[in-house]
C-alpha cells in the first residue's frame, strides 16, 4: 500500500501542474477571444473593414478551452452531477459510489482518449486546412479531443487511488478532502 499510496501523491502533484496549466490555457483562450473580438468590432467601426481571422480564430480556439477543463471540473467536484446518492448513502456506500464514479471515468476517458488519437491521425493524413485567412491544419482542432479526455483519464485515476487508500485506511478523510 506504501507504493500506491506514493503513487497516488506523484499523480497528485502531478496533477495539480496539469490543472494549473488547463486552467491557464482556458484563461488565456478566453481572454483573447474576448479581446480578438472586441478588436475586430473597433476596427470594422474605425476603418470600415475587418480582418476575418479575428473573427474565425475564437470558435477554433474553443475546443482547447473545453476539453482540457473537463477534468479539471471533475477533479473539483463541479462536473455535471446528481448529488442525491452520496447525500443519502452511508460513508462507506458513497466511498464505493466515488470510487465507482472514478473508474467509469477513467475507463471512459482512455477509450474517448483512444478515439480522439485515431481520429487526429486520421484527418492528420488527410492534411486538410482551414479556409480561413489564417491558414491551419483540421487536425488541430481535433487534437483537443484526446488531449482532454487523456487529462480526465488522469484525473480520475487519482480519484480511483484516493478512494482505494481511503476504503483501506491508508488515506484518512480529512486527507482526502484537503486533497
Amino acid at each position: 500500500m506504501k507504493l500506491l499510496l506514493g503513487a497516488y501523491r506523484l499523480l497528485y502533484g502531478t496533477n495539480s501542474l496539469i490543472q494549473r496549466l488547463a486552467i491557464g490555457l482556458g484563461m488565456a483562450i478566453v481572454a483573447f477571444a474576448v479581446i480578438a473580438l472586441f478588436a475586430a468590432a473597433v476596427e470594422r467601426h474605425v476603418t470600415g473593414r475587418g480582418y476575418a481571422w479575428m473573427n474565425d480564430l475564437p470558435p477554433f480556439l474553443l475546443p482547447w478551452c473545453v476539453f482540457p477543463l473537463m477534468g479539471v471540473l471533475l477533479r473539483s467536484g463541479r462536473h455535471i452531477s446528481v448529488d442525491v446518492a452520496p447525500t443519502l448513502l452511508p460513508e462507506r456506500a458513497a466511498q464505493f459510489l466515488r470510487l465507482a464514479v472514478a473508474l467509469i471515468a477513467l475507463v471512459s476517458g482512455i477509450y474517448f482518449c483512444n478515439a480522439g488519437i485515431e481520429a487526429t491521425g486520421f484527418f492528420r493524413m488527410l492534411g486538410e486546412v482551414t479556409e480561413t485567412e489564417i491558414q491551419f491544419p483540421f487536425w488541430f482542432l481535433y487534437a483537443a479531443f484526446p488531449t482532454g479526455f487523456g487529462i480526465l483519464a488522469l484525473f480520475a485515476l487519482e480519484m480511483a487511488l484516493r478512494e482505494i487508500l481511503c476504503l483501506t485506511g491508508h488515506l484518512s478523510v480529512e486527507e482526502a478532502k484537503a486533497s
